[in-house]
């Protein structure tokens, strides 16, 4: 990863001086030796491939990629050098004969103006042309096309690049240096994972016909799906924007282009009996998620024709770099174009510090892609996905490095990640969360959760857990079995038993915040000793329940649980009705729960179902009937609850939102009312209420909703020195109303903190984000019910968020 700090420049001109330096010696003192780097003077990014030659001479070179270069010459008459590229205004510099000196060289983009396409005095030709372009997007966007239809071969690969013989054994290591792609090199291009993919396209429709994997496994398939998301494979430029890495790249075809471009007509020439313009493109802030490159236009029709983009590499994103995106169009039937080829390219860099003077190894990502519009469908046996190895090559390796390890310890590494547990054989470690934790009646307490694997039996999960608190002397504890009966419905029996002390306001109804593997809903590790506090309001519990789990569709499954659980009185859940102590609180309910959801793909780990998150909403539609008991006291209730939740990319941004509603009907004690998560600690969370107090309120009626929206750097991507860190806007706003029938006192008292909420409750925050690449910081404020005693009206909160 590079890190585009101001010494960069100050480093560069060093280089420049070092070189002078040691190629001055009096052996050459009458040869001319000039070194140097050609920079674009808007963005001082390099250009590369730049004609540099003494005039009226045969003398010349090229600059390399990163726009350095150097031309020597005896000719004492070779007193002027020319700096010349297509897209730029040439260039000359005096060069006194006989001296050795180094230079940095700025040239200026230009348009090239080409009579036979505008004639409007004053006017840039390439936003003329861009203006048709985008006047006729519509028509030329073949994927518009509701007959149309074409079939498309992609080949994904994924390359760990830079690993030395101390990564694998040695046997290993003389196995792959046998292949020819290894060569002499001590260092090795190991492949993580490989794919070729046959596709169906109609419109925006993409259906999947066959599919080989070769030697890659699924965890490290569902390791880069966690990782970077779902890729958009089939780019589309006449889109406003483009997904990559879960982030809206602007395109230099949106409707508003001319805002983050600059665009300058460089050249025209003759394709297949077609007049081509070609345009350059630059963006006007490298900061922003936008491109610089080339595209090719076609004059009769103003269609794409060909597109090189490369996202700056002082763009506003973690960890990624050198990402490149090309694109060949070919006419169909002398009528439209449509797409031949692409790739898609970028490298990961996984060591958090690196930067371009200190390289560290990086993961290289390249997808390519062949497209026809007939039932031929072309494989490539070489160049596989554009990387220049060959297939077998790969696939060979990636066989042999499968039980190498530095492969074990990353699969290792991804359980835990992707799972929260931790493998050991035929057992797991998990969920890791629930290892330790500190509360104010156990004190430390430390608990061994364990299930059984795959390994020991394929249909059968046996787990548990048993912690120990050092405070009160008590060991709880818990057990569960899961049965598959149905493999292809993915149906499953589920029984357990739980006796341990949970906050007081947990809900056992909470599928989507479940959904998350790293999450447990109760107090743990994470919100205890990484928030170095002692949780408060814990109660005892017993929890018996046996539920079904079943798929209707891939998009569409259902759960049926059985509960029967008891609530003990104690100083943080006080239980009375009518001035008598009560000793517990008893319920028995039936809940039927169904997710719907569009698209979505999923990991199956043995029991543990991982969802891979797409752009589509996600949908919980739940109801809920059962029967309590209060000493002398019982009764029935029900429960509606739905829920929705949509990950939404914005081209400035990304926005979250959570909309939730309930209705309890029938009058029940008030640990059974709906009960809004609140979060004292200084941590930051989507899910809770981040001012508002542990069964602060109750409510038999609610509506709330949750945004978050984060921006890539919109506004402070503007601010000199601050752009340099790659800050980002983020934004909260939560609100909640609900109603409260004081009949439900009858059954039992309210303790002093339970509240009805009289009026609309919100909270507002706003913050920066991507510090040190990990680290969000967001002031929020209590902006409703701000007199209430015992609450905060502000507080800084803090959250760690690892992302592109």
């Amino acid at each position: 990863m590079r890190l585009n700090f101001p010494f960069k420049n100050i480093f560069a001109r060093l280089v420049l001086f070092m070189l002078t330096v040691l190629i001055s010696s009096p052996l050459y003192a009458l040869e001319t030796i000039v070194v140097g780097q050609v920079l674009n003077s808007i963005d001082r990014n390099p250009i590369p491939e730049v004609n540099i030659f003494y005039k009226n001479t045969n003398t010349g070179v090229k600059s390399n990629e990163d726009g350095y270069f150097m031309i020597r010459t005896l000719d004492d008459k070779a007193t002027t050098l020319v700096f010349s590229c297509v897209g730029f205004r040439r260039k000359e510099l005096k060069i006194k004969p006989g001296q050795s000196v180094g230079i940095q060289v700025q040239m200026n983009e230009e348009n090239t103006i080409l009579q036979d396409v505008f004639v409007v005095p004053g006017a840039n030709p390439a936003l003329e042309l861009m203006k048709k372009v985008r006047n006729l997007k519509a028509a030329n966007d073949y994927t518009q096309y509701p007959n149309f239809s074409l079939k498309r071969t992609e080949q994904g690969l994924v390359l760990l690049g830079k690993v030395s013989q101390r990564s694998v054994n040695r046997h290993i290591y003389s196995q792959l240096t046998e292949c020819s792609m290894a060569g002499k090199d001590t260092s090795l291009i190991i492949p993580l994972y490989m794919t070729e993919s046959i596709y169906e396209i109609k419109g925006k429709n993409k259906r999947l016909i066959a599919e080989n994997k070769f030697s890659s496994t699924i965890k490290s398939e569902v390791l880069i799906k966690q990782l970077l998301g779902e890729i958009q494979t089939n780019v589309n430029f006449y889109e406003n924007s483009i997904l990559l890495l879960g982030k809206n790249m602007i395109s230099p075809l949106s409707g508003s282009g001319n805002i983050y471009y600059n665009f300058y007509l460089a050249d025209s020439l003759y394709k297949e009996s077609s007049k081509i313009y070609q345009v350059n493109f630059r963006t006007k802030n490298p900061k922003n998620l936008t491109f610089n490159g080339k595209m090719q236009i076609d004059s009769a029709t103003c269609a794409l024709v060909s597109m090189k983009a490369e996202l700056s590499e002082q763009a506003n994103l973690n960890y990624i770099h050198k990402l490149y995106v090309s694109q060949n169009f070919e006419k169909e039937n002398n009528s439209f174009w449509t797409l031949k080829d692409e790739v898609i390219a970028m490298n990961l860099t996984y060591e958090i510090l690196a930067d371009s003077l200190h390289p560290k190894p990086e993961i290289f990502l390249r997808n390519s892609a062949v497209c026809s519009t007939t039932d031929t469908i072309t494989k490539r046996e070489e160049n596989f996905a554009g990387s220049g190895y060959e297939k077998i090559e790969l696939d060979d390796r990636l066989s042999i490095l499968n039980d190498t390890r530095i492969l074990r310890i990353a699969k290792w590494i991804a359980d835990v990640a992707i799972t929260g547990y931790i493998p050991a054989g035929k057992l797991e470690i998990g969920k890791i969360q629930q290892i330790m934790r500190v509360t104010d009646i156990e004190g430390l307490r430390l608990t061994l959760p364990l299930r059984t694997n795959e390994k020991l039996m394929k249909n059968l999960c046996l787990g548990g857990y048993a912690g120990y608190g050092f405070r009160n002397r008590k060991l709880n504890y818990s057990g569960y079995a899961q049965l598959k009966i149905n493999e292809k419905y993915n149906s499953i029996i589920d029984i357990g038993y739980t006796n341990d002390f949970r906050r007081i306001d947990y809900n056992y109804n909470n599928f989507l915040l479940y959904e998350n593997p790293l999450v447990t809903g109760d107090v743990d590790i994470v919100n205890t000793i990484f928030g170095f506090r002692s949780a408060l309001k814990m109660s005892e519990r017993k929890d018996f329940s046996v539920s079904f789990t079943t798929d209707w569709t891939k998009d569409i499954e259902s759960k049926l649980y059985f509960r029967s659980n008891q609530i003990f009185s104690g100083a943080d859940l006080p239980m009375v009705h009518n001035g008598n102590d009560m000793h517990s609180i008893s319920y028995q309910t039936v809940t039927a729960s169904t997710r719907f959801s569009f698209d979505e793909k999923t990991y199956e780990n043995h029991f543990q179902r991982i969802y891979i998150s797409n752009f589509k909403p996600v949908l919980y539609a739940r109801i809920e009937a059962g029967r309590f008991q209060t000493g002398q006291e019982n009764g029935n209730f029900a429960k509606l609850t739905g829920t929705l939740k949509q990950n939404v990319k914005l081209p400035i941004g990304n926005w979250t939102y959570l909309l939730q509603g309930g209705w309890l009907l029938g009058k029940v004690p008030y640990p059974l009312l709906e009960i809004p998560t609140g979060d004292k600690t200084f941590g930051y969370s989507f899910n809770k209420f981040s001012l508002m107090y542990n069964m602060e309120y109750a409510m038999d009626k609610y509506v709330l909703m949750h945004n978050e929206l984060m921006l890539n750097g919109l506004i402070l991507n503007q601010i000199p020195v601050i752009k340099l860190l790659n800050l980002r806007e983020i934004f909260s706003l939560k609100m909640l109303y609900g109603v409260l029938n004081n009949d439900h006192s009858s059954m039992l008292d309210y303790p002093d903190y339970l509240k009805p909420l009289n009026k609309p409750y919100v909270e507002a925050g706003i913050g920066v984000s991507n510090i040190f690449r990990i680290l969000t910081l967001q002031s929020v404020w209590r902006l409703a019910n701000i007199n209430e005693p015992g609450t905060s009206q502000w507080r800084l909160l803090a959250s760690l968020r690892i992302g592109f």
